[in-house]
C-alpha cells in the first residue's frame, strides 16, 4: 500500500504547522515499513530533514523546483501531483495544492475553519485560498484529520461536512519540553534579555491572538506588579498587527522579543511565572500544549479546543473578558501556592499527548482510508 504524504509545509518559513508535520513525520515513517505502508513525500521530497522555521528544510534549488512544480500545477494544470500518485491508495494533501490529483483517495488535515468563520483575522489571499479549497477540494475528499473534537464539530456545523469523513487526532508534545538544564535558562535568558519574572504569550502577532484585549487586562495590573512581572511577547510578526503592535508599545513593561528559536522555546516557557493565550480561536493550541509540558501555569482562552486540549489543567477565561484576564493574572502572580498546583496539573496533563499516539493514530488513520 503507498500513500503520498503532502510535505509542501517543509518548504516554507513557518513555525506551527511546519512544526506539526515535522513532528508527526519523525515518528510516522518509521512506523510505516512494518505496518507495510509505502510512504512518499510530495513534492518529490528526498527524506527528512533536520527542522528550520526560518527557511525552508531543503537546498535552495530543491526548494524552488518544487514550488514552481506546485505552481504550475495549480495555475495552468500541470500534472505534478498526479504524477507522484500513481500507484497510491492514499494522497494525503495540504491546502498548498489547489489541484489535487484524481484516480486516488484524497484525504487532508483541517487544523481550523478560520478562513471561513473568522474572516476578519485573516488576509485576503488567505481567505481567498480557502474558499477556494472549501469550494473545490473539500467535496472530492474522501476522509479528514481534525486536531481536535472542537474542528470536527465546526467543520460538521459551519461546512456541512459528514461527520463520519472525519476524525480527531491530537497533537504531541516533544520530550524536551519537559527537562531545561541550568545551561538553557542561561542562553535564553541572555538571548532574548528575559527578566527575572514576566508574564509570557507566545504565537504569531496577528488579530485571532486577542493581544489588545491582554494589552488592556494587563495595564489593569498595579503598577508594581506590572514592574516585578513584565510581560513578553514572542513570537512571528503576523499579519494585520499594526494597531496590535502600538498597543504593545504603549506600555514600558510590555516587551516584544520576536521569534525565538526552537532549541531555545522550552526554557523561555519554563522561565516565565505565568503563560497567557487568549486567542478568539484555535484548532488545537499547541504552545499551551507546550507551556504546561514545560511547567508554566497556564491561562488561557474558554473557547474553541483549548479546554479540549487542556482537561483541567489550565485556568480558563473568556476571550473578551478583559477584567477576567486582568483578575486571573492577579491570581496567579500574588500566589505561588496557586501557581504551583497549576503548573503541576498542566504538566500531568501534557503527558497525554505525545508525537508517538498521533503518529500511530494517522498511521491507523490512513490504512482506513486505503480500505
Amino acid at each position: 500500500m503507498k500513500v503520498v504524504y503532502d510535505a509542501a509545509p517543509l518548504l516554507f518559513r513557518s513555525a506551527g504547522v511546519k512544526n506539526y508535520h515535522h513532528a508527526l513525520l519523525e515518528k510516522l515513517l518509521p512506523m510505516t515499513g512494518p505496518a507495510g505502508v509505502e510512504m512518499e513525500l510530495f513534492p518529490y521530497l528526498p527524506g527528512l530533514t533536520p527542522n528550520d522555521n526560518e527557511q525552508s528544510n531543503y537546498p535552495k534549488l530543491q526548494t524552488a523546483l518544487r514550488l514552481a512544480g506546485i505552481l504550475a500545477s495549480n495555475y495552468v494544470g500541470y500534472p505534478y501531483a498526479a504524477a507522484a500518485a500513481k500507484g497510491a491508495s492514499v494522497f494525503h494533501m495540504t491546502q498548498h495544492l489547489q489541484r489535487p490529483p484524481d484516480g486516488v483517495r484524497l484525504t487532508t488535515m483541517i487544523h481550523d475553519p478560520t478562513p471561513i468563520t473568522l474572516p476578519k483575522c485573516h488576509t485576503a489571499s488567505n481567505v481567498r485560498y480557502f474558499e477556494r479549497f472549501v469550494r473545490d477540494v473539500l467535496p472530492r475528499l474522501h476522509s479528514i484529520i481534525t486536531p481536535s473534537e472542537a474542528v470536527k464539530l465546526e467543520l460538521v456545523n459551519e461546512l456541512s461536512v459528514d461527520e463520519s469523513k472525519i476524525h480527531a487526532v491530537p497533537h504531541g508534545v516533544e520530550p524536551d519540553f519537559y527537562e531545561v538544564t541550568q545551561a538553557q535558562f542561561q542562553v535564553a535568558r541572555e538571548t532574548y534579555g528575559l527578566p527575572q519574572h514576566f508574564v509570557l504569550f507566545v504565537g504569531s502577532m496577528e488579530p485571532r491572538k486577542n493581544l489588545e484585549r491582554l494589552a488592556h487586562a494587563y495595564d489593569m495590573l498595579p503598577g508594581k506588579l506590572q514592574a516585578e512581572y513584565p510581560l513578553v511577547i514572542a513570537g512571528t510578526t503576523g499579519w494585520k498587527n499594526e494597531r496590535i503592535r502600538v498597543r504593545l508599545e504603549k506600555n514600558k513593561n510590555v516587551r516584544l522579543i520576536g521569534y525565538v528559536r526552537r532549541e531555545l522555546l522550552p526554557a523561555v516557557y519554563a522561565s516565565c511565572a505565568a503563560f497567557v493565550f487568549p486567542s478568539l480561536y484555535e484548532g488545537f493550541g499547541l504552545p499551551v500544549l507546550e507551556a504546561m509540558a514545560a511547567g508554566a501555569p497556564v491561562i488561557c482562552s474558554k473557547v474553541s479546543a483549548l479546554p479540549e486540549v487542556t482537561g483541567g489543567g489550565a485556568m480558563l477565561v473568556p476571550p473578551e473578558d478583559v477584567d477576567g484576564w486582568a483578575a486571573g493574572m492577579m491570581k496567579v502572580l500574588s500566589d505561588p501556592h496557586r501557581a504551583k498546583v497549576m503548573a503541576d496539573a498542566g504538566r500531568q496533563r501534557a503527558r497525554a499527548f505525545t508525537w508517538t499516539r498521533t503518529a500511530t493514530e494517522t498511521l491507523d488513520f490512513f490504512l482506513a482510508a486505503a480500505r
